[in-house]
């Protein structure tokens, strides 16, 4: 099997991860506010990303090169994901989806500058036939604009720039710690935003998008509390397998498959 298509794999199961992860954020954000799913996500992909990094490449191996590229792209993943989810608290998913599958196109430009790749007329072809999907997915809501529809576009460019930088940095960290970086950002930055929206009142806003940033922190129901743990076991396995992806491939001949 060809690196390429190994990376298409493993990056296409990262895809179906975030795909049932997307469902389940879906579900929640009307009842519990969007970076307290944030904050748990974060605190249940670290331990299980600790004994994935034990059992495999061992702990000793955390010892972080570039720590700036890391931090960097931690809190550019934690951006790209606040601005999607916050837009799927008030939009269809399948809107948010198709919104946020411009991020091929963005991967395959800034990889020209960024990474010097060649990029021919074929990627170009299928990226544009992407594009002609996205346009007929969105057609039945082309009668009213909704400014909201802005941030999945806003993650997109956001999640681009985090994939190109595991190429443009030339991180070789395992995937696995990676992954762990990344949870360490969301399970820091989410309370974080807790606190500075900590008091408002969500009743003064009419968007549903920004009543997700209001709400009051709350404890969980039971059954809530396994669809909450289970983004979290998602994250973790789905940043892998992204990350393993875009180390082990070009960027511009990976985006066709996103």
């Amino acid at each position: 099997m060809s690196l390429l298509l190994r990376a298409v794999i493993i990056m296409s199961l990262g895809k179906l991860l975030f795909a049932c992860q997307d469902v389940i954020i879906k579900e929640l954000s009307g009842d519990y506010p969007m970076h307290e799913i944030m904050t748990i996500r974060g605190l249940v992909s670290i331990p299980i990303l600790l004994l994935v990094i034990h059992f495999t490449v061992r702990l000793f191996t955390l010892k972080m090169h570039h720590p700036g590229y890391h931090v960097l792209r931690g809190v550019i993943m934690f951006m790209a994901f606040m601005a999607f989810y916050v837009a799927l608290s008030e939009i269809s998913l399948t809107t948010v989806t198709a919104l946020f599958f411009t991020a091929p196109f963005f991967i395959t430009l800034l990889s020209i500058p960024m990474l010097k790749e060649r990029v021919g007329p074929r990627r170009f072809a299928s990226i544009g036939v992407g594009f002609v999907g996205v346009l007929i997915v969105l057609r039945p809501e082309a009668g009213g604009f909704n400014p909201v529809m802005l941030l999945p576009v806003l993650a997109a460019f956001l999640y681009a720039l985090c994939q190109l930088l595991v190429r443009f940095a030339k991180l070789t960290t395992p995937p696995a710690i990676m992954s762990l970086y990344t949870g360490i950002a969301f399970a820091t930055l989410a309370p974080i935003l807790g606190l500075i929206f900590a008091g408002a009142d969500p009743n003064s806003v009419e968007t549903a998008s920004a009543r997700s940033l209001l709400l009051p922190w709350v404890l969980p129901e039971s059954i809530d509390w396994l669809w909450l743990s289970l983004t979290g076991v998602t994250s973790a396995f789905g940043f892998m397998c992204m990350s393993y992806a875009y180390q082990n491939a070009q960027a511009s001949r990976l985006a066709p498959f996103e």
